[in-house]
């Protein structure tokens, strides 16, 4: 059974849903929505495939960004935040003896008309500006490099718990009409416009559990977690 949620904040509209898929056996996303004075945060997270404590990191991710962000009464540096809590992630990890845990990580800010972002990994952002949707990050996987191969989408690039320095991608652009997280597990299945007609939907909760249907409906090979937010209308 599909974990569906949504809410409002400050003339926003939010929903996401989540599913262990067709073919795993432990959902290893996260997903978060938290409201804090620096403004609303959104992130999914989604642990690296099958591997011991997968769901932790993801857990673990998600749940460290958004008490770094609340602890701050204006919004912080994310890239700077990531970067310390891929450390933090790498030395818990090897505590539990589950050393190569990691999980990638997007999440996005919303504050004073402004959506800050952060990014490492293949979980994306996606923009809906005068009705189109635009992909905001980009994928660190092997796929994504110059000469790439679509096969190697799965061996990850940049992640939390990577070793050495984590440099995660970040930046800011004005607040969009809507903005779409997601981890490979529905983007990969599932076709951008279907993606963007969800961001139109009225009903914001029936469109993220139609997303997570729809992957599932083509193999679901992985887990399936959705993040949508839009501008209230009405």
């Amino acid at each position: 059974m599909s974990e569906v949620a949504g809410g409002t904040w400050r003339g926003w509209r939010w929903a996401a849903s989540t599913d262990i898929g067709r073919r795993r056996a432990e959902n290893q996303d996260a997903w978060l929505v938290r409201e804090s004075p620096a403004g609303l945060l959104l992130a999914v997270a989604d642990g690296m495939g099958g591997h011991p404590n997968g769901a932790w990191a993801a857990r673990y991710a998600v749940d460290e960004l958004a008490s770094a962000v609340g602890a701050q009464a204006s919004p912080l540096d994310l890239a700077a935040a990531v970067a310390a809590l891929s450390s933090r992630l790498r030395d818990a990890a090897a505590r539990l003896g589950t050393p190569g845990a990691g999980t990638t990580l997007t999440a996005a800010l919303l504050a004073d008309g402004v959506l800050r972002w952060v990014s490492a990994g293949d979980s994306r952002l996606y923009a809906l500006e005068a009705g189109a949707l635009r992909q905001v990050t980009r994928d660190h996987n092997l796929a994504a490099e110059p000469g790439g191969h679509p096969g190697l989408a799965n061996i990850l690039t940049r992640c939390l718990g990577m070793a050495g320095a984590l440099e995660p991608d970040a930046g800011e652009l004005a607040a969009p009409e809507g903005l779409l997280l997601a981890t490979d597990g529905l983007y990969h299945l599932v076709a951008a416009e279907t993606l963007a007609d969800a961001l139109r939907s009225p009903d914001l909760e029936s469109a993220a559990s139609v997303l997570v249907n729809l992957a599932n409906d083509a193999g679901g090979p992985d887990n399936i977690t959705v993040l949508l937010a839009r501008r209230a209308t009405g």
